[in-house]
This record gives C-alpha cells, structure tokens and sequence, in this order.
C-alpha cells in the first residue's frame, strides 16, 4: 500500500539511498602490466609477453613432458595465439594480454625497452597470474611460469595483494624440447635464418641449456655479445626481465543527476527558510 513520504523525508531519503550508492565498492580491477627488458645492449631479447589471469585452472606446461603445440610454437617462433586458444579452453572466464615492443622494427622487447598494458580484471575468477614469452635469439627457449597458482593477485577474498614485481631470473627459462638447438638451422631472430626450418627434437619440456653457440651472432639489433648470455652458470644471479604490477585507480564517478536535484532541494530548502526568518517581526 502506498505511503504519503512527507517531503522533507523524500528529500533525505534521496540523499541516503544516492550516498548508499557512492559507497558500493567497484568489483572489478584494473592492473597495469609492465615489462622491461634488463639485459644490457647485446643481450637477449624476448617476443611479446603473454600474460593470463585465470582461476588457477590454466597449467601452460609442465617440467618433463611434452610441450603442447600452442607453446611449441610460443617457444620456437614467438606466436601466443595458440596459448591464447588454449587459456580460453581451459577456464572460459580467463583474460589474457599480449605485451608487445613499442620501439621500430620488431615487436619483440629488447634490451633496456619497457613495454605496458592495461587489463580489468575480475577478481573472483581471474586470480592468477601465469605468462610466457620466447627468448631470442634460440631455437625453442621460452620463459615462463610451470605452477598455475605461483603468483595470486587478489587472495581468497578478491582484494588486491598490492603492487609488486617480478624479477625474472634464468630460473624461469626452459627448452620446449620440440626443435634442435642450432644457431645455423631455424633459430629465430638470427639474420638470414628461418625460425621454422629447424630440426625436430621430439623431446620434453627442461630447464634452459647453454645459449652460448649464439654469441657473436648477428640479430636485428647487432651482434649477440658472448659476456651477456651465461645464464646457465649462476641461473638465479641472471636477470632476464622484470613484470611490475600495480593498481590503476579508478576515475572518478561524476555525481549523478539524482544528487545534484537532491542537493538543489536542499539549497531552495534552505533558502525558504532562510526568508521565513527574515519576515518576522
């Protein structure tokens, strides 16, 4: 049954249902990614980085098996559509970016270059963060994360753990096992050879071998200088790249038509009253 709400009360409860809605919490996030290149000129550089949000449900590959094709073609030519494919099948709700080099030539992220991207995130199902990016020049080295659930962004109760980074060390570098390591036969980012035409291993995923048949090479960039591709002695001293991560804040919210009548009820209010005191005797 309808209630006749005296005007005054209407005025306030206005103000109290449209304060009520300032103060809902936004559920989504937005994250910027960050991705720099911490090798010195005429070191390593890497293809644009795949970076997956998920449920903890996406497991890209797994230290001694076989690598599937999608990161088989990651790891010997750079291509994240099939990993792209792949987190899609596994947890539908995903969001993914593919974090590309801003300088001329090619996209990859080279030496000393920083690369960004935005992503609004849900932070109930899109908890995790897992990424992979082909390190070049080689024939099928990749780096990446093998624990689906090795960095949570948001913990249980969906709030943000708060910015951090990443250093990622040799210790994040493996062999896809699926192409020869030969600097004259297929590997990519070598000038004048073709990133598909290597021999295949057939092997399993393992930790990254010696590079060091590359140095002197010549790439897009220059040549490969043999004093910074030693990542196999000290795996855990060499830095490959850092991932920051951090918060975007939200914009702010314009006052909606609602509040801006309610405040202007307010003022007229006041108004009134303020007249009604100056007429009496």
């Amino acid at each position: 049954m309808f209630q006749h709400i005296p005007r005054r009360a209407g005025a306030f409860g206005a103000l109290a249902l449209t304060g009520a809605a300032f103060g809902a919490p936004a559920f989504a996030t937005t994250l910027e990614i960050s991705v720099t290149n911490t090798a010195a000129s005429g070191g390593f550089s890497i293809t644009p980085l795949f970076a997956a949000f998920h449920d903890g449900s996406y497991d890209a590959f797994n230290l001694g098996t076989s690598a599937s094709a999608a990161v088989e073609a990651l790891a010997e030519v750079g291509d994240a559509a099939g990993v792209t494919a792949e987190l899609a099948a596994a947890d539908a709700k995903a969001q993914s970016v593919v974090i590309a080099g801003t300088e001329t030539g090619p996209p990859t992220i080279d030496p000393g270059e920083t690369a960004s991207r935005q992503v609004t995130l849900d932070p109930s199902g899109n908890r995790y963060l897992s990424f992979l990016s082909m390190l070049v020049p080689s024939n099928d080295t990749f780096l990446g994360t093998d624990d689906p659930r090795a960095f949570d962004l948001f913990g249980a109760g969906g709030v943000f753990a708060g910015d951090f980074t990443i250093d990622v060390t040799a210790s994040y570098l493996y062999d896809a096992g699926t192409e020869v390591n030969d600097p004259a036969n297929g590997a990519a980012f070598i000038l004048g050879q073709v990133g598909t035409d290597g021999a295949v291993e057939g092997g399993t995923v393992q930790r990254a071998s010696t590079l060091s048949a590359f140095a002197g090479l010549e790439t897009p960039l220059g040549l490969l200088d043999d004093g910074l591709i030693d990542f196999t002695s000290e795996p855990g001293a060499f830095s490959v790249a850092s991932i920051s991560i951090r918060e975007v804040p939200p914009a702010p919210v314009p006052l909606p038509a609602t509040a801006l009548l309610g405040i202007g009820g307010l003022a007229a209010l006041g108004a009134v009253r303020g007249r009604r005191r100056a007429a009496r005797p």
